[in-house]
């Protein structure tokens, strides 16, 4: 490795008691019991070896890998998710490799080919001289060149017209701002990330950070740490019960069997060391993607909870990575003897049941982590949770989402119960605004595991970013030019040499094509497979990449024709068009080595942890939208872990129409995390103001604006132009015209005119006739939440929101169909609707109309009570579009029969191709519909008047949830276990979650077709963790009991 970190010696920092010197600072995985030393079966998903298995070796379950294989479980990998996640693969079924639609046969290249060493050029030119694409059928011509962008011919690229093109730019960093401590590892970019995630180790207080620039000329080695040097001498109180970090040494060792880890980063024990730790202060650390930020912030997790004993929240981006990591912890709460539980769409009650003998860790989504919190809040119970631990904290920028993170996070402040907040990010560019917001210390650190090399790729030229270079000769600074003397059809076919550069690493180490859109990656992926070298790509882990197509085929329902064309070859794509459960798939088999090239959004980069030895930039967009540098960085973080090899790179494919952006994008500052609390009409800020108001947090404008001063969006409304407390009023003032607000008392003389408001200052700056009646805000003036105004708080949106859903079920409650589930369909689809009712996706008129046409007459009432005649049915079959009045319903129809479908139990592919919507697309309109349920169950909680909607809504929410059977249903429960599985655990007489608890993880395995041990660990481990928390219930409910009759008997 280029750049080692210096070793630390004040502490030890090896997880296990004996570990080869001078590899101190260095992380040791262990061997993975998936990662077996013989080759005598060359099947990842094989069971050959189970008897083994039950005998004790379990190391060799799944079979062997190639010595080539990419053993990327030693990996620092910030997730500690291990090789499968929450995936499920094949275990004893074989594919017959021929008479099957998964013949590999056809596509097979002759066997005298040897593999090929690309950087050899005569071996380039026996490779791609011989292919040729004029074989193709037209339909497969289709399939991959489809969209200009895949099939147009290149403009001219080189070296020079890029220079040419970015010398406007020439770095200037100021010789002050250079860091102290030169630390290769970070790019040239570092240099001008004016606020960012700076060179070398920095820690400043947040105290600092409002007297000081970050950037102020200090020396961050001798005088950042000083303070630190001497807090250790002040005497720690905190509960230690162990040598390590205060955890018992049990925790060390399931950190060694579980995640294969045997010491620690130095930086980490550093990080863990920190004064902001030692005195429980709020904390943001900064780190480079792949540095092992996860692991940190699970320690002080587990520090939490075994030594405080006090709950922990852990807010995470995206609802499958809070579904891994509930899973991944299932393990360390059966030994620690604490409860982790899921909250995510409608799972997880609120507020949840108070617990006196184990701590709960609540892993959440942003949205469902700030219900959470404001359920406790409203039960006066926030006390119980001592940490809050925020990953991605540089969402807060994002519209939308990062509002109700800023909401949630400024609420937790403004509470004072002692709450300890730790925010860790990879990219963030104004960590002093968000100190200041959060008033958190800062520790930031330029490092990685392994070296990075960054490219950028000119026509056939290759520039290797220098980060010690002064001009742009230096910083940019050729290294190779391709040339794999492709015929000319492969040369037209692919004018980027991705063929080529991929054939470079691949199979032996894998790869990442990252490609501007979701149709961009299947033309990729299918180009790929027809142009890289057959016999090396096909022949590689060959069985095992039928049992992966076996597996995609029977447990996800359908093997997609691209995968089906592309998975031969190793090659996949991945992107949110695919379910959930395909996409994890994927991802697992990548992580083994068996796929070892995906193309994918730039979603993977932020949302999945896949390292790979080469990543490949194909264009420098995301959809239409120039690429950030913030989206960039994310991009090549994925190059380059521990355990790939001693460097990473990554290549940024430019053409000369991008010159001139490209070289903007890479001399820009990191992106700001801007707050959006004021965008969309200020919906954010509305929703904070209704939240706090209901939970009696504030109940005058002098609260408020003490409250709201204490946002981002008020650190930063200097920045930004904006007066604050002018857009508090305005809401205010909307708020009582729209009788969300009301005053506490009514006024002593006049009847209240909710439509005139006006504040005490403006009294005298009227000009109003001296009879007119208007309501007087002063700041002291106490006001409250109207009934539709709580009921918009409870159900987590904005008051315009709950109008028009009170008007709906107002609407619906006159005429309510019950015959089916259409009509409550219909108003949940409403929940979330756009005024054109086409979010997501529109309505296709020609299968609309055959549907309804097919649809029993019971089922055409809603259509018809919606005003949808005869005539409206022929006028959409002969104009083939949904337009004119009934658009919105029509496309608000068009969703509920796709729903009425799902819960009928139809197939999610045969749903997908009847209405020709991707799969992964459905996915999430059932998650965003089951949110919409659990939403108006709590509206209905709050208006008496809806009492009669809430058992129903209620039902929805937990069909749709579940999507299965009533006798699958308790399986469901279980976070890994989605339709197909838990019909496997049924029909293996595992039909309960105590059949399930009880049971040893290679015994599903045995019983079980594509089981791995790991999957099979976690569902048991899960299952123990739900009848923990139903006997933590039963025990609560004796104690009062007792306690109660204890009492009487006094009495």
């Amino acid at each position: 490795m280029a750049n080692k970190p210096k070793l630390c010696n004040k502490r030890n920092l090896d997880l296990v008691d004996e570990t080869d010197s001078g590899r101190d600072a260095k992380r040791h995985c262990t061997k993975s019991p998936f990662w077996p030393d013989d080759d005598d079966d060359d099947s990842l998903f094989s069971n050959a070896n189970l008897e083994d298995l039950l005998g004790g070796r379990n190391g060799e379950l799944f079979g062997t890998q190639p010595p080539t294989s990419n053993k990327l479980q030693q990996s620092g990998s910030d997730d500690g998710l291990g090789l499968f996640g929450d995936t499920s693969f094949p275990c004893t079924q074989k594919v017959p490799l021929t008479g099957s639609p998964l013949d590999f046969n056809k596509p097979r290249a002759p066997t005298d080919v040897h593999q090929i060493d690309l950087a050899d050029e005569n071996n380039a030119d026996e490779v791609f001289k011989k292919i040729n694409l004029k074989d193709l059928s037209i339909t497969e011509m289709e399939d991959i060149f489809h969209g200009a962008e895949d099939f147009s011919e290149p403009m001219v690229q080189n070296t020079q017209l890029f220079l040419e093109a970015v010398t406007f730019k020439v770095p200037k960093t100021p010789e002050k701002l250079l860091p102290s401590v030169k630390d290769d590892s970070m790019s040239f970019i570092s240099k001008s990330v004016i606020e960012g995630i700076v060179q070398g180790t920095q820690y400043v207080t947040s105290e600092e950070l409002k007297n000081q620039s970050i950037l102020d000329p200090v020396n961050w080695e001798t005088q950042a740490f000083a303070d630190f040097e001497k807090d250790n001498q002040v005497e720690d109180n905190f509960p230690s019960k162990g040598e390590f970090y205060g955890l018992p040494d049990k925790v060390k060792k399931m950190i060694l069997e579980h995640k294969g880890i045997n010491s620690l980063y130095e930086w980490q024990d550093e990080c863990l060391n920190l004064p902001a730790i030692r005195k429980r202060k709020n904390l943001i650390y900064a780190l480079p993607t792949s540095g092992g930020k996860t692991l940190v912030a699970e320690i002080l997790m587990l520090r939490e909870l075994l030594c405080r004993e006090r709950n922990v929240l852990f807010i995470l981006p995206y609802v499958s990575i809070v579904q891994e990591k509930v899973s991944a912890m299932s393990p360390f709460a059966i030994d620690l003897d604490f409860i982790v539980e899921e909250y995510t769409a409608g799972k997880g009650k609120c507020p949840p049941l108070p617990r006196r003998k184990r701590c709960s860790l609540f892993i959440a989504s942003i949205e469902k982590g700030a219900v959470l919190m404001d359920s406790l809040i409203d039960v006066q119970r926030p006390h119980e949770i001592g940490l809050v631990v925020v990953d991605e904290l540089h969402l807060i920028g994002e519209k939308g989402r990062g509002a109700t993170l800023e909401a949630f996070l400024t609420k937790v402040m403004f509470l004072n119960a002692n709450i300890q907040i730790v925010g860790m990010s990879a990219t963030i560019g104004n960590l002093s605004e968000i100190s200041s917001f959060l008033n958190a210390d800062v520790y930031t650190r330029g490092f990685r595991p392994v070296e990075l090399k960054e490219y950028i790729k000119c026509g056939p030229d290759l520039l290797e970013i220098n980060s010690a270079g002064q001009s742009l000769e230096e910083i940019f600074v050729p290294s190779r030019s391709v040339d794999y003397n492709y015929s000319e059809a492969v040369q037209r076919a692919d004018p980027d040499h991705l063929a080529g550069l991929i054939s470079e690493c691949a199979p032996e180490h894998c790869c990442l094509v990252f490609c501007p859109s979701r149709k961009n990656c299947e033309n990729v992926a299918l180009l790929l497979s027809r142009i890289v070298p057959k016999q090396k790509f096909f022949e590689h882990r060959r069985s095992e990449k039928v049992d992966l197509m076996d597996a995609l085929d029977k447990m996800c329902g359908i093997l997609s024709p691209v995968l089906a064309k592309t998975l031969p070859y190793g090659i996949a794509y991945h992107h949110s068009g695919l379910t959930t459960d395909e996409r994890k798939y994927i991802e697992t088999a990548y992580r083994f080595g068996v796929v070892t090239v995906i193309c994918c959004t730039s979603t993977l980069a932020a949302g999945v942890n896949l390292p790979a030895k080469r990543v490949i930039i194909r264009a420098p967009y995301v959809g239409q939208e120039f690429m950030t540098l913030c989206k960039y960085k994310q991009m090549v973080g994925r190059a380059g872990r521990a355990g790939l090899g001693e460097t990473g790179e990554s290549i940024l494919i430019a053409q000369s129409k991008d010159n001139l952006q490209v070289g903007q994008m890479l001399f820009s500052p990191m992106d700001k995390a801007l707050s959006s609390m004021d965008q969309q009409d200020a919906v954010g800020l509305q929703s904070l103001i209704l939240s706090v108001v209901g939970l009696n947090l504030a109940e005058c404008r002098r609260d408020l604006n003490r409250l709201v001063n204490s946002t981002l969006l008020s650190v930063q409304a200097n920045s930004l132009g904006l007066a604050v407390d002018e857009i508090v009023l305005r809401i205010l003032r909307e708020m009582f015209k729209n009788k969300v607000l009301q005053l506490s008392e009514p006024p002593a003389k006049s009847t209240i005119n909710s439509s005139e408001i006006i504040t005490t200052q403006e009294v005298n700056q009227t000009n109003r006739p001296a009879g007119d009646r208007r309501l007087l805000i002063g700041q002291s003036t106490s006001f409250k939440l109207t009934n539709i105004g709580r009921a918009a708080f409870k159900a987590g949106i904005d008051f315009k929101r709950a109008n028009a859903i009170h008007r709906e079920l107002k609407l619906a409650q006159q005429q309510l169909i019950l015959t089916n589930y259409l009509h409550l369909l219909y108003l949940v689809v409403c929940f979330n609707s756009n005024e054109r009712g086409d979010e997501l996706f529109p309505a296709d008129a020609s299968i609309l109309f055959g549907v309804y046409t097919s649809l029993p007459p019971d089922s055409q009432t809603l259509f018809k009570q919606l005003g949808f005649t005869e005539a409206h049915a022929a006028r959409l079959f002969k104009t083939q579009s949904v337009q004119g009045p009934l658009s919105l319903q029509l496309n608000r129809l068009y969703k509920v029969l796709i729903l009425a479908d799902i819960l009928n139990l139809v197939p999610l592919p045969s749903v997908a191709s009847k209405y020709n919507v991707e799969r992964g697309t459905l996915q999430h309109l059932i998650s965003q519909s089951v949110a919409a349920s659990s939403a108006i169950v709590r509206l209905c909680e709050e208006l008496e008047e809806f009492w009669c909607y809430k058992p129903l809504f209620e039902r929805i929410l937990h069909k749709m949830d579940r999507c299965g059977t009533f006798e699958l249903e308790p399986l469901m429960e279980l976070p890994l276990v989605k339709i197909n599985r838990a019909k496997q655990l049924y029909a293996a007489g595992f039909q309960t979650i105590e059949d399930i608890a009880k049971v040893k993880p290679a015994v599903l395995v045995q019983s079980l077709e594509h089981m791995p041990l790991r999957v099979a660990k976690e569902i048991v481990s899960a299952a123990k963790i739900i009848l923990m928390k139903k006997l933590d219930h039963l025990e609560e409910e004796t104690e009062n009991l007792k306690n109660c009759l204890e009492k009487s008997n006094k009495d």
